[in-house]
């Protein structure tokens, strides 16, 4: 991907926040951490008001939003919940619009509400997709520039079914039945989880 003129690669910082010295033990207003080598940064939603945007010396071309807020400078928009599972085409509009976006030239910042589950979620799909990772190798590349990147099991669920293939689809769906497991999902989920499970990769 290629650098952009504002978007403050140019002095190799690799994460953003306002203020430029946050408080330890308080989270930053704002916080806009870049994902590995790439023209990708993954935020919360301090991250997208344009003034905090200038303070952290970044002009994103693309800035797509995952939880419920917008802004002027939002160029895609699509609210996803966390710690649930979303509806499959809901969230394949919000991977695909990544993939969309990270395909072309320009910085990309894809922002939730505190830059640790669902914007970490959605990323980590599009890169494994584009790059032919896995999701947790896609989710350890985040969290190198954002330690506290920890995709919602749920949302887990999301990302497999998005990744399915005729190649890989045991291999996921023991992956499904083992976070099932885990997080122990109650039974009107079911349905859900098996809308997930039998999604055909091909649509």
């Amino acid at each position: 991907m290629t650098t952009s003129g504002g978007s403050g690669l140019e002095t190799g910082e690799a994460v953003q926040t306002v203020p430029k010295n946050p408080d330890p033990g308080l989270p930053p207003k704002a916080i806009a951490a870049r994902v590995g080598d790439r023209d990708l940064w993954i935020g919360n939603v301090g991250a997208i008001k344009p003034r905090l945007l200038a303070e952290m010396d970044l002009d994103p071309e693309y800035i797509i939003s995952v939880n419920g807020t917008a802004t002027a400078v939002t160029t895609d928009h699509h609210p996803l919940k966390d710690e649930h599972i979303n509806d499959h085409e809901q969230f394949s509009n919000a991977v695909t619009a990544t993939r969309n976006r990270i395909r072309t030239e320009g910085t990309v910042l894809v922002n939730c509400s505190v830059g640790v589950s669902r914007s970490a979620t959605v990323i980590a799909t599009a890169v494994a997709a584009e790059e032919g990772l896995s999701f947790d190798a896609a989710v350890a590349e985040i969290r190198e520039c954002r330690p506290r990147a920890r995709p919602h099991p749920k949302l887990k669920l999301n990302a497999y079914a998005y990744l399915l293939t005729e190649e890989n689809r045991a291999q996921v769906r023991h992956q499904i039945e083992k976070l099932v497991d885990n997080i122990h999902i109650q039974s009107q989920n079911g349905k859900a989880i098996e809308n997930l499970v039998s999604t055909d990769p091909d649509e």
